[in-house]
């Protein structure tokens, strides 16, 4: 309102003394030192200009006075919470009121890992409800000459258990067709399609080139450090006969020389905003004094996959909260030998966050389950399935003799006969083709990622 006053008041100097009113201002005749002088006409304005003046002086201090006594009243009132500008890319701008935005994103979520599981959490941040479809098998290998080492109903059910997932499609088409994307637009109500900053393309063509035709397209940053391609490559180097069997200082292998573990191969860092993230959806600890009933499951969770899954769901049907200890790279090693693990420890823990079915996780979990770690976790039951990825060697006792003891220890039935064994044998007996494979995609990736960031 000053602003306005202001402005007025100078408009108004302007038209009354200025130029502008072709004459107010003029010359007398014969005045040869060229000075202006005043006209009759701008003698008879001098009262008006002089009582608008004031009247305008007078409004300014009625402002000032009510701006003062505004100020006052809003350091009286409490601080309100600041909501964050929309821009055209933000997922806020995207948002309706009447309507949740609802997000789609697809891949073959090969072995699966916490990099699709970032993507996921990602996409779903662009609205309100995240929609996943699985590439079936017979379109993969269509598009390239390949089928996913894992079935159509593995990843599915990895994808499916994601805490960052709201609902998924299975089979869905490799590249996005037009008649695809309108029947997800008026079945499913998608508004936006999401896939990474990589390129997908498919004999040359960009896979989401209809989406994007569309307007409705938007990418994300790829998680890097971490691929499928990546994970093949570590599993490839488990495969080799050369590698050693036990971590040295061992019981059964005291003079053994260190083996190299396959995690150690990881690129991925992990930093304390990425675990932040994962750990938004968690529950957190129960109350002490709540009759809560916490079941406590441990394990390598190593290659994070459909069989873990299957047991953790069992296992948070046992009671109200499920915490699941994941064993560091040097317990699991020394019990599973080989190069294993696959994935390091913090790796792996970030797979086991994004499990749905996982109240809260303990890192570095001691190999053995004891009567102090029970009361301190307040645990009311411990599980495990029947079924263990390499089996678990026991070289001394059983880690969970004491809750057997007792009495709290439950055994499971697998619901999945799935294990890293198993992916291994699969990767093994296709080796020539997946070896083949992986080094050229391998090989597109680092260019990809060093073009990317201007690496030479």
């Amino acid at each position: 309102l000053l602003d306005t006053v202001d402005l007025f008041a100078s408009c108004w100097a302007t038209k009354v003394g200025g130029a502008t009113m072709g004459g107010l201002l003029s010359k007398q005749p014969g005045a040869g030192d060229g000075r202006l002088s005043l006209s009759s006409r701008q003698r008879r304005w001098q009262p008006a200009v002089r009582l608008s003046s004031a009247l305008l002086r007078r409004l300014r201090e009625v402002l000032l006075a009510l701006a003062s006594g505004l100020a006052g009243l809003a350091h009286a009132l409490p601080q309100p919470t600041l909501l964050p500008v929309p821009t055209a890319s933000s997922s806020s701008s995207r948002r309706s009121i009447d309507k949740p935005v609802k997000i789609f994103i697809d891949g073959v979520f090969d072995l699966t890992h916490f990099g699709h599981m970032n993507a996921f959490r990602q996409a779903r941040a662009q609205g309100d409800y995240l929609i996943v479809g699985v590439n079936g098998d017979d379109s993969v290998f269509e598009c390239k000459g390949s089928r996913p080492v894992l079935t159509d109903s593995e990843r599915f059910a990895a994808v499916l258990a994601c805490r960052f997932v709201d609902e998924a499609l299975p089979a869905t088409p490799y590249v996005m067709t037009e008649d695809y994307i309108e029947m997800l637009v008026n079945d499913y109500g998608v508004d936006y399609f999401v896939h990474g900053d990589d390129p997908c393309l498919v004999d040359g063509r960009d896979v989401y080139e209809a989406a994007r035709k569309a307007g409705r397209f938007v990418t994300i940053p790829r998680t890097e450090g971490i691929s499928t391609t990546d994970i093949v490559g570590r599993l490839l180097l488990c495969t080799k006969e050369h590698h050693k069997d036990l971590v040295p200082g061992t019981p059964t292998s005291p003079s053994a020389s260190t083996p190299t573990f396959a995690s150690r191969q990881s690129q991925y860092l992990v930093t304390s905003q990425l675990m932040k993230a994962f750990t938004v959806g968690l529950p957190g600890e129960a109350p002490r004094g709540a009759n809560t009933r916490t079941v406590y499951v441990d394990g390598a969770w190593d290659m994070f996959h459909a069989g873990h899954i299957a047991l953790l769901r069992q296992a948070r049907a046992l009671g109200d909260r499920l915490v699941v200890g994941v064993h560091s790279d040097e317990v699991v090693n020394r019990h599973r030998g080989l190069n294993y693990p696959i994935m390091a420890m913090n790796e792996r823990v970030l797979s086991v966050l994004g499990c749905r079915f996982v109240d809260d996780v303990l890192l570095n979990a001691p190999w053995d389950v004891t009567e102090e770690m029970i009361a301190t976790l307040r645990i009311s039951a411990v599980a495990r399935g029947k079924i263990r990825d390499g089996g678990d060697r026991f070289l001394e006792k059983d880690p969970h003799a004491v809750p057997q003891a007792l009495g709290i220890h439950a055994e499971l039935d697998s619901e999945s006969a799935l294990t890293l064994q198993e992916i291994s044998e699969r990767l093994r007996a296709r080796r020539e083709e997946v070896e083949r494979r992986h080094a050229e995609k391998a090989r597109k990736e680092s260019e990809w990622y060093r073009q990317k960031h201007g690496l030479t």
